[in-house]
């Protein structure tokens, strides 16, 4: 089976701070929060390491493996856990650690410190690419992903820095388990959102769980186009706007 590598995102350990009370205040007009949606799914944030998806790609299910490695601790394991319990409860996926042998699609969750990050091998993986990438200082956490065909996510990987402080790798493990599941670009918007470039969330907005249960929902095709895109959660959104006092 011929893996496609479509994502190579890196989180940083600097995050922007965020006035909340502010940013909950802002409500997304339907226009701006498609748009946007399209760019998360559609877009990619650093453009010279791979191509723009050309199609919505999710996990088909209805499980996906979790294959923990490297310097785990409890309070990470945690963490971790926390954010896939969200996943599975937007997604309708369900998660469980990988048993020796299975050939599940699967997410390998790695724990390292920091100068261990630029020695990731395996098959479908540029060692250069995950060597500059792991150059910088400041990094918390990155993610690669697979596809095979485009439309179908079968491999993810996040390589988290241990010896980073909790906080922001609990911003990170949110951001990149969740780009992971098909969401991989971070993109500028007014309301509040993990998909914020700097933002330190460790919870899901209520845009954001928007997102991630329109990316899994029954209408949302693997394999859309963009335009095909639009006109599905156009309405969706209508609706869940609908609802916000």
């Amino acid at each position: 089976m011929r893996l496609i590598l479509m994502v190579v995102l890196i989180a940083l350990i600097q995050f922007a701070p965020v006035r909340l009370g502010q940013a909950e205040e802002l409500r997304p007009q339907l226009n701006d929060l498609t748009a946007h949606f399209i760019e998360v799914v559609f877009g990619v944030e650093y453009e010279n390491m791979t191509a723009r998806p050309e199609k919505v790609a999710k996990w088909v299910g209805p499980v996906v493996g979790i294959n923990v490695q490297g310097r785990q601790t409890q309070q990470l394991l945690d963490l971790a856990s926390k954010h896939i319990r969200s996943l599975a409860k937007l997604t309708g996926l369900g998660f469980r650690t990988l048993k020796p042998g299975e050939t599940l699609p699967n997410i390998d969750l790695v724990f390292l410190k920091r100068a261990e990050m630029g020695n990731i091998k395996g098959q479908n993986i540029d060692p250069e690419v995950i060597r500059s990438m792991a150059s910088d200082p400041t990094m918390v956490c990155y993610f690669l992903n697979w596809r095979s065909p485009p439309e179908f996510i079968v491999k993810a990987m996040v390589v988290v820095n241990v010896e980073a402080d909790p906080v922001r790798i609990d911003a990170c493990l949110l951001e990149e388990l969740t780009q992971v599941m098909g969401l991989p670009n971070d993109v500028q918007a007014y309301w509040l959102s993990m998909f914020n470039p700097n933002d330190a969330s460790t919870v899901h907005s209520p845009w954001d769980a928007l997102y991630i249960r329109t990316l899994y929902d029954p209408r949302l095709k693997p394999g859309m186009t963009p335009t095909e895109t639009e006109a599905v959660v156009r309405p969706i959104f209508a609706e869940a706007l609908s609802k916000v006092p």
